[in-house]
């Protein structure tokens, strides 16, 4: 086939160690992370007989995993199809077309509740009139396997790790970044970041302002006895931490970065002692038109006074509905979190 992996990473999904702060903080910057999972998962395809030269890929993905496979696909020059929705803005869509994927958009807004069925339904029913061939990127290990090349470099220029804060949409960076890193720091805390109204830690499906983390649907590749604490932010919350991002380290990215960067900074500034790596997965070229944009964010109500500015603790996932809420997973599966049903009363601490 004519390509490496080295080839397509360096590319385009090079990677940065960046520190934040001197003492105990930085993080590993990503320009296209999603290159890292689709070329595993599409590179493993041909190997064991997946995939072939003929083959033609589908996908359901609102952003970064529809360019990831876009880019790879071009490269192997396979037929792509991509099922997402209107998260998938104009520019995007033009990109991932101009690489040669097909884009088929649901008819749902980009918030509703159920837009991941949405798309996996009319994915399904592609592959049922065409025979083409899922990716799929929430269940595919080569996800998370994909990752040991860049938390090797983060320890080759971080060394220890004490604390991983990475946001969770499918599982395999969060998953595959920390079972990695534990072959070296088995006492190493992984801490995930989802949204309001995502299935991911127990919440139940509703309408999510907040994209590029969390889920409607669970995800194969999400292994909830990895964690051991998980925040749920807002949209303003996320959005004002991109703001808060650029202001402060010049690196001006999307959202998933910008609350990566709030939940490392608030552990790095209250334990000094211990060395804190967050993942940026995104850059800000899908939010220059909303997220950094002040009459977009005033006439959507998302204002920094507004702004949680830190957690509250709560006492079981159902708690967490507003603002910035974390909860101590402590490593445990979904059902023995969620089977530790909630007190009629409402309990949080401060």
């Amino acid at each position: 086939m004519g390509h490496t992996l080295s080839d397509t990473i360096d590319a385009h999904a090079p990677l940065k160690i960046v520190s934040l702060r001197p003492e105990n903080l930085a993080a590993i910057d990503f320009r296209v992370m999603k290159v890292f999972p689709a070329f595993n998962i599409i590179e493993t395809g041909f190997r064991d007989g997946t995939f072939g030269p003929n083959t033609t890929i589908v996908e359901t993905s609102s952003g970064t995993m529809a360019l990831g496979l876009a880019i790879v696909c071009m490269q192997f020059s396979l037929k792509l199809h991509i099922f997402g929705d209107r998260a998938i803005e104009p520019p995007l869509k033009r990109t991932l077309e101009e690489l040669g994927a097909e884009v088929h958009l649901v008819e749902a807004t980009a918030s509703d509740a159920n837009v991941q069925q949405l798309r996996k339904r009319a994915l399904l029913d592609f592959m049922g009139r065409t025979g083409a061939t899922w990716s799929r990127q929430y269940d595919n290990l080569g996800n998370q396997l994909s990752y040991a090349r860049p938390a090797e470099e983060a320890i080759r220029h971080f060394g220890k790790i004490d604390v991983l804060v990475a946001t969770v949409g499918s599982g395999g960076s969060s998953c595959g970044l920390a079972r990695y890193c534990r072959a070296f720091f088995p006492e190493m805390k992984l801490i995930g970041i989802d949204t309001f109204g995502s299935v991911l830690f127990g919440q139940r499906a509703r309408r999510r302002d907040l994209r590029g983390l969390g889920n409607s649907i669970l995800p194969g590749n999400l292994f909830h006895e990895d964690f051991d604490e998980i925040h749920w932010l807002g949209a303003n919350e996320a959005y004002q931490a991109a703001h808060r991002l650029h202001r402060e380290t010049s690196l001006r990215r999307g959202p998933t970065s910008g609350a990566a960067y709030l939940v490392a900074k608030w552990y790095a500034e209250r334990f000094t002692k211990s060395k804190v790596l967050a993942v940026f997965p995104d850059d800000s070229n899908r939010y220059e038109h909303n997220v950094y944009d002040p009459t977009w964010m005033y006439a959507n109500g998302y204002q920094a006074a507004l702004a949680a500015t830190e957690p509250v603790l709560v006492r079981h996932p159902l708690h967490a509905d507003i603002g910035w809420c974390r909860f101590n997973w402590r490593r445990r599966p979904l059902t023995e979190v969620m089977g530790d049903q909630p007190s009629p009363n409402r309990g949080i601490h401060n």
